[in-house]
């Protein structure tokens, strides 16, 4: 379009030129001269305005270098994902054709590319690094986490609606929910990570009606102050209304458990300052997450026993004389396979589940009372969960006097 308009009036030019008389002497003769390269300046605008506008004019190399890289960016390491209440349990956004796996990246031993030049980095940023390029995470369809919060419910409390709240013998805490997330009185010395406050947040976030008498920006303490206080209102009006609500809201609770889940990696790594274990915790993790269909085996022992990560969770091995821990970190730390066939991935991490609990015992004699139950929910981790109620469990595992080749101490 540039190029005819330029090529008009150039025309029109000329034609004036044309019908002026022609000039006489040395003064005619120089503008006459002018004119004529004036037209052929003209002229060359006219063909470069055309070309540019019809695209026949090859771009300048560093231009089309430059064009190049706006095209294809170099590739970036994935942002750390959040564990948000819309990505677990939301039937309208969650596909119900299985469990979506991305993963970002595998190889958690292959260097960066600013690694390969040379740039140096801290330790910080290597654990963050690292995180992001190797920790695979799952969206769970709607159904799928439905199941895994019933099962939960089944492991802790046997399914029962009355055991939704209880107090447990020899425990200063209330054990609350499917999950039964740890809720301390204003007077106990909390020795174990609290749940429940974190679930009650989680709730009020995503705008599900509470009791008023927990619906505070601060949750509020466990109102019972022993075990002895919290059985004698155990019909009590409020204890009613606690009850009623967390079996209302199963599914909520199981979203709670399953972002939690999610962001357990993040507390691992960053707990975790050592290369090499960094490394080994990130591989393996992978391996159960492609191994298990439902991550079922995850979501369970981290409510169950934690991420591993809270100094307090610990105990000293009689032997070593070091404190050692039992959450989901020390599990992943017992495994050393590679292969990736499913059910040898998911028998090695029930084994190492098992080893860990076993060695609690032996630095904690006073857990030994709940050492068979615990090697019991740690031989359903051997399945899907959808084939826990049509496959008869395994035999458990002695009891910790023995060693895992079944050698006694």
């Amino acid at each position: 379009m540039g190029g005819q308009f330029i090529s008009q009036r150039i025309t029109v030019g000329i034609r004036s030129r044309e019908q002026q008389p022609s000039a006489r002497g040395p003064n005619g003769l120089g503008r006459t001269r002018g004119a004529l390269l004036m037209s052929c300046m003209l002229l060359g605008l006219a063909a470069n305005g055309a070309a540019w506008a019809d695209g026949t004019v090859a771009a300048k190399p560093a231009e089309a270098e430059a064009a190049g890289r706006e095209v294809a960016p170099p590739p970036q390491s994935p942002q750390p994902q959040k564990a948000e209440p819309e990505t677990v349990g939301r039937p309208a956004e969650v596909p119900a054709s299985g469990p979506k796996l991305v993963v970002p990246a595998t190889d958690a031993t292959k260097p960066s590319t600013a690694e390969r030049k040379g740039d140096t980095r801290t330790a910080t940023r290597d654990v963050k690094d690292s995180k992001n390029l190797s920790v695979p995470q799952r969206v769970l369809p709607a159904d799928v986490a439905q199941k895994i919060g019933r099962r939960i419910w089944l492991n802790e409390a046997g399914g029962r609606r009355d055991a939704i709240t209880s107090w447990n013998a020899g425990e200063e805490f209330a054990s609350l929910g499917i999950g039964h997330f740890i809720w301390y009185p204003v007077t106990a010395k909390p020795p174990f990570e609290e749940g429940f406050p974190g679930l009650v947040a989680f709730l009020r976030k995503g705008k599900t009606p509470l009791p008023s008498w927990l619906d505070k920006p601060q949750v509020p303490p466990c109102p019972w102050t022993s075990r002895a206080d919290f059985k004698r209102n155990f019909n009590s009006p409020q204890m009613r209304q606690l009850r009623q609500f967390l079996l209302d809201t199963m599914a909520e609770q199981t979203q709670f458990l399953v972002a939690r889940a999610q962001g357990a990696m993040d507390k691992i790594l960053a707990n975790t300052p050592d290369n090499a274990e960094r490394e080994r915790i990130v591989a393996q993790y992978a391996r159960v997450v492609r191994a298990s269909e439902d991550l079922y085996p995850l979501i369970d022992y981290i409510n169950f026993k934690g991420e591993g990560t809270n100094p307090s969770e610990t105990a000293v091995d009689k032997e070593t004389g070091q404190r050692q821990g039992w959450g989901l970190k020390q599990v992943l730390l017992k495994m050393n396979g590679t292969t990736t066939e499913p059910k040898a991935v998911l028998a090695e991490y029930s084994d190492a589940v098992q080893v860990v609990l076993q060695q609690r015992v032996r630095n904690l004699p006073s857990n030994r009372i709940w050492e068979a139950g615990w090697l019991r929910r740690a031989e359903t981790y051997r399945r899907p969960i959808a084939q826990l109620d049509q496959v008869p469990e395994r035999a458990p595992r002695r009891s910790s006097r023995y060693r895992a080749d079944n050698t006694q101490f």
